[in-house]
């Protein structure tokens, strides 16, 4: 398994990634799955045909593994961002400092040419997504109890090397939380469990068009958000992940 370095779209280096890792060769091809930049996925992805939307729920798998798949996206996207804006972190997510600090993000040629506004509130905005992540986590939590499993060892040393990186990390990250809620929502069975996913996923849709629109892609590429089961969503986190405790294993094994 090799690890790369490759440019994005403006010819940026970004945070190498194991290419040995099936549907995370690089970020472009990663945003090509999306429908940003060349290349759009026909009906945005994977859509249900319209008998399919009448024909019910059935599955096997119970709510309390939806919601721990969730959770351990969770405590890598709050990990990520704390790691890189410093913060006290929470249950399953270590207090860190910055890593970053705000004038190295405003001061960012990132942001060249989009103007002052977009400049000056990149800082709270990203800490805003940090605090997202995290209140995702305590929530998350506190509706498993002591269900909840713990959490990964994650690495973001390539993913926090510079500011491009961290921003192009977290588009990544943003739009495979899309789809993994996206992918997920079709397992959940409880009325309650289904809006809490929903309100989650939309609000990290609201962080991917935001990283998307400064990454310099399209903020809502297409007219569907494509889903993807919890077996593809493992393959595109696990440069990320060092190891997971064996409840999360045995998780992901059980899970599609």
């Amino acid at each position: 398994m090799t690890r790369t370095s490759l440019p994005d779209r403006r010819g940026r280096e970004i945070a190498p990634v194991e290419t040995g890792v099936e549907g995370l060769d690089s970020r472009a091809s990663f945003l090509r799955k999306l429908g940003l930049g060349a290349g759009v996925l026909a009906g945005g992805g994977v859509l249900l045909a319209p008998s399919a939307a009448f024909a019910g729920h059935e599955d096997a798998i119970p709510d309390v593994d939806i919601l721990n798949y969730a959770l351990t996206l969770e405590y890598l996207e709050a990990t990520f961002y704390t790691q890189a804006l410093g913060g006290d972190g929470t249950t399953g997510v270590p207090k860190s400092g910055a890593t970053f600090t705000q004038g190295q993000i405003t001061g960012s040629n990132i942001f060249a040419g989009f103007g002052g506004r977009i400049r000056s509130t990149a800082y709270g905005y990203l800490t805003d997504i940090r605090d997202h992540e995290i209140t995702h986590v305590n929530f998350l939590r506190g509706a498993l109890g002591a269900a909840a499993v713990g959490p990964c060892t994650f690495t973001f040393a390539a993913a926090l090397g510079s500011v491009d990186a961290f921003i192009s990390t977290a588009q990544v990250l943003e739009n495979t939380g899309v789809m993994a809620y996206d992918g997920a929502i079709r397992y959940v069975d409880a009325g309650d469990t289904l809006q809490a996913g929903a309100q989650i996923a939309t609000v990290e849709a609201r962080h991917a068009a935001y990283l998307n629109l400064i990454n310099r892609d399209s903020p809502f590429p297409t007219a569907f958000d494509q889903g993807l089961p919890p077996s593809e969503i493992f393959a595109l986190a696990k440069p990320f992940i060092v190891s997971c405790p064996s409840t999360v294993v045995a998780l992901f094994k059980r899970l599609p």
